[in-house]
């Protein structure tokens, strides 16, 4: 025999026991970003505090640093003259003031003859080192060791002396 269709059933609504749910689902969600936020907090280091270095530490750092490469040795000179020239440019550029990594040599020199933060004897050196420098790096011509050398002393020499 062939039944009729029931109406719909209702059930009771327990609000309390939704609100609980919601609410346990709610404080979970919390808890979890808590957890993963204090998880984030431990790994992430604090960066350790540095003074801001002088122009002459970063010129003295950086001339070591090429010197421990040993290009004279390896007979890369022209590499050792672009890095011991930049370094003087880039020390000029922040002890002095003067643009000189974007300049050719030229202007560089007359930017400096302007200049009055360097003795004429400094300005004098400073143009004869740039100079050979240039002779090495696009007339190749093929220096020593001990003109690569001299070079250096003469670079490390202005840094300390400016």
């Amino acid at each position: 025999m062939i039944r009729d269709i029931r109406g719909p059933v209702y059930f009771s609504t327990n609000y309390l026991l939704l609100i609980m749910i919601a609410s346990l689902l709610i404080l979970s969600g919390i808890i979890f970003a808590g957890v993963m936020a204090y998880k984030k907090l431990k790994k992430r280091k604090p960066a350790p505090i540095e003074t801001p270095k002088s122009a002459r530490e970063k010129a003295i750092i950086a001339l070591e640093a090429l010197r421990t490469k040993d290009l004279p040795a390896s007979g890369k000179a022209r590499e050792y003259y672009y890095e011991l020239s930049d370094i003087v440019r880039k020390y000029t550029e922040e002890a002095v003031a003067i643009r000189a990594p974007e300049m050719t040599t030229e202007e560089f020199l007359r930017s400096l003859a302007l200049s009055r933060a360097l003795s004429g004897m400094q300005k004098n050196t400073m143009k004869e080192f740039l100079k050979f420098c240039d002779i090495v790096k696009f007339a190749r011509y093929g220096p020593d060791e001990k003109e690569m050398d001299t070079s250096f002393s003469v670079a490390k020499k202005y840094v300390d002396e400016t």
